[in-house]
C-alpha cells in the first residue's frame, strides 16, 4: 500500500496512506498548496464569529435598554431565553458538522482499509 511521499515538520516520513495514483497526501501535496492556504486562511472567519457578534450586540442593547427603563424586564427575559435557544441551535449544528466530518473520515479510512486488504490478498500468491 502506497504512504505519502512528503516530510513531516519533524523531517519524519508521512505515515498516511495515499491512493496508487497519488504520490502525496492533501497535506503535501504540492499541487493543493493554494487550496491549503486558502483553507487556512477561512478558518476561524466563518458565518460563526458573526452569528457570535450579532448576539453579543443584542443582548448588549436588550440590557442597556432594560437599564435604561426603555424596555420592559419581562420581555427582555423572554429575549434572553430566545437568544439562549438560538445558542443551543448552534451548539447542535456544531456538533453535527462535527460528527458529519468524522464519518466521512471515517469512511475515507475504512475504504483505503478496503483496498488495501484486496491488494494484499491479490498480491499474494503464496
Amino acid at each position: 500500500m502506497p504512504r505519502c511521499s512528503g516530510v513531516k515538520r519533524d523531517n519524519s516520513q508521512c505515515e498516511r496512506i495515499v491512493g496508487e495514483s497519488n504520490a502525496y497526501c492533501f497535506a503535501h501535496d504540492p499541487l493543493r498548496k493554494a487550496e491549503r492556504s486558502a483553507n487556512a486562511s477561512k478558518a476561524g472567519k466563518g458565518n460563526r464569529s458573526k452569528v457570535s457578534r450579532d448576539l453579543h450586540n443584542l443582548l448588549e442593547d436588550l440590557t442597556e435598554r432594560v437599564v435604561g427603563g426603555g424596555l420592559e424586564p419581562y420581555p427582555a427575559a423572554v429575549a434572553g431565553q430566545l437568544v439562549g435557544v438560538r445558542l443551543r441551535l448552534l451548539e447542535f449544528e456544531r456538533r453535527l458538522r462535527e460528527t458529519d466530518e468524522l464519518e466521512a473520515r471515517l469512511d475515507e479510512m475504512a475504504e483505503a482499509l478496503e483496498t488495501e486488504k484486496r491488494g494484499s490478498t491479490y498480491g499474494n500468491t503464496g
